[in-house]
């Protein structure tokens, strides 16, 4: 056993919590890195449209419209928008606090429409209450990756793709059902969708599977659960059920 520098044995550390930061952070990396280049190709082809407007030739040499060049610029402006993160959603912030969940929903919702190129697809909610107190980070990258999964792997043979995602609360703990109506597993593998490194789509568009097994990995080391079950009619339903916190007990 290591001792401290007074020669008393030194404290062991939350193993759970250890495990379940170094989640966290995986994911806010990942997340981040994928914010950038997503930002940094929109900026790209947002000053390329603008600069091709100011220079193309058009009848009479007119210059284009101040509404064009601002529509353009404008979709950059919301897509830097619905990037920012409010104060305290960060894995170093791990706290429980009040979360307003349909805010937080939304917003994760738009930003993966526009990292999966699906501005048609749907949100649809059902939340028997709007409030949870949680670790903010955390049930953000949470459903950050459950929705990146379901728009992935969208149908596109449905006339409207859609995700729902389900909330209750009941005495000791919160559940959520985020569920799909997407290509789902193929068959016989829907125990394997959340294992290290597996691909629920061809070989050629899937991206490694590794964000459902750190998601899941993340919820078991907060002493939850996370199951996935084909959905009735395509896609897939994702059940998680996480402990409720007293706030008060937990900060002490």
């Amino acid at each position: 056993m290591l001792n401290d520098p007074t020669g008393q044995p030194a404290a062991v550390p939350d193993i759970s919590r250890l495990l379940a930061y170094v989640a966290d952070l995986e994911l806010e990396v990942d997340r981040l890195r994928r914010q950038s280049r997503f930002v940094e190709q929109k900026a790209t082809e947002t000053l390329s449209r603008i600069l091709r407007l100011c220079t193309a030739p058009t009848p009479g040499d007119a210059l284009p419209t101040l509404a064009e060049v601002e529509a353009t610029a404008q979709y950059l402006v919301e897509v830097v928008r619905d990037m920012h993160d409010p104060t305290g959603y960060h894995p170093a912030h791990d706290q429980v606090v009040g979360i307003a969940v349909r805010p937080l929903t939304e917003q994760i919702f738009r930003w993966q429409q526009r990292l999966a190129g699906a501005p048609t697809a749907v949100l649809r909610l059902d939340l028997e209450t709007d409030h949870v107190e949680w670790f903010p980070a955390r049930l953000r990258h949470i459903l950050d990756n459950l929705f990146a999964n379901a728009l992935r792997y969208r149908d596109p043979a449905v006339a409207e793709a859609w995700v729902r995602l389900g909330l209750r609360a009941t005495a000791g703990t919160y559940e959520i059902r985020v569920s799909d109506n997407g290509i789902g597993p193929p068959p016989g593998e829907e125990r394997r969708v959340m294992d290290l490194f597996f691909r629920a789509g061809p070989p050629r568009t899937a991206d490694l599977g590794v964000g459902l097994a750190v998601v899941k990995m993340l919820v078991e080391q907060s002493g939850g659960t996370l199951t996935a079950t084909p959905a009735e009619g395509g896609g897939t339903d994702f059940v998680l059920t996480l402990p409720r916190y007293d706030l008060l007990d937990y900060l002490e």
